[in-house]
């Protein structure tokens, strides 16, 4: 009795009964680091793989600018039973973008987005529309190569004049606008150059164009726009009342003609779901 009554404090704090207890919550807690850490994983992974696949940009998301609250995202869905969810349907995309970047899959559907018209013997104005403004006011790729095809047909005489739409938009607190870089390259033309009001979608440029050909007195005009573009834009104007002859650019920045790499057949991918999505808007809004 005596032997037992002396036992002291540490010693029953340092028996099992305790300790089991406290590893336990200890190994339930490494588990939920664990899952949440996998589920970070998985969510960077699903984001880059969604981002190559283009499906950000039909909302106009960046693809960078998203990832933080992705990976959050990603660290509490680890840590539920939806974790196994997000590694399978970020393994089925990732699938999925091989498959486009190394079949010829989307040969036929980009090529059905291209208008080609022939370039008329007369026209009153080559309309170029713009393709966003970088944050330091320069054209993107593409609204630079839509210039250059502008500016070569009028060198060539095709129309007397030039109609350039202008984006414009905020970082921080100043405006950046397209215009200056727009008229510079547009000098080589030597013709006459006209620039429109801000605009901010395609249907924006269409109805503007309508108000100045109406007061120009114009009838027919070329309208250049990037290849994958073509047939939406072309449409959208032709909607708006103008009588069109459309002539795509030349694309620098995807081999259109061939898609021989795997980039540029998961790029193409992409700008076909944009172009989808926004003929569908623009179909639903009846602006074509």
């Amino acid at each position: 009795m005596s032997e037992r009554s002396g036992d002291s404090p540490e010693e029953v704090t340092a028996s099992p009964i305790y300790e089991e207890p406290q590893a336990a919550a200890s190994a339930d807690r490494s588990a939920k680091v664990r899952a949440g850490i996998e589920g970070a994983v998985a969510a960077i992974a699903f984001w880059l793989v969604f981002s190559e696949l283009g499906f950000p940009r039909i909302a106009g998301i960046g693809r960078l600018s998203v990832l933080p609250i992705a990976i959050v995202g990603g660290v509490l869905i680890g840590m539920t039973r939806f974790r196994r969810a997000l590694v399978t349907v970020t393994a089925a995309l990732t699938l999925f973008l091989l498959l486009l970047a190394f079949t010829p899959l989307m040969r036929g559907p980009t090529k059905r987005l291209v208008r080609i018209d022939p370039v008329p013997q007369t026209a009153d104005a080559i309309v170029i529309l713009s393709a966003g403004v970088t944050p330091d006011g320069m054209l993107p790729q593409q609204g630079l190569d839509r210039l250059l095809k502008g500016v070569e047909l009028a060198r060539r005489g095709a129309a007397p004049s030039i109609v350039l739409t202008r984006e414009e938009k905020r970082i921080g607190r100043r405006a950046v606008t397209t215009q200056l870089d727009q008229q510079r390259i547009a000098a080589f033309a030597n013709t006459k150059v006209i620039l429109t009001q801000k605009v901010a979608s395609t249907r924006d440029e269409a109805v503007q164009m309508k108000a100045i050909a109406t007061r120009e007195g114009w009838t027919r005009i070329i309208l250049v726009t990037s290849p994958f573009h073509s047939r939406r834009a072309c449409a959208t104007f032709e909607k708006a009342g103008l009588t069109v002859s459309c002539v795509p650019s030349d694309s620098r920045d995807i081999a259109i003609r061939t898609l021989g790499g795997p980039e540029d057949r998961v790029r193409a991918f992409g700008m076909w779901t944009y172009e989808l999505a926004g003929t569908l808007r623009y179909w639903f809004s009846g602006w074509i």
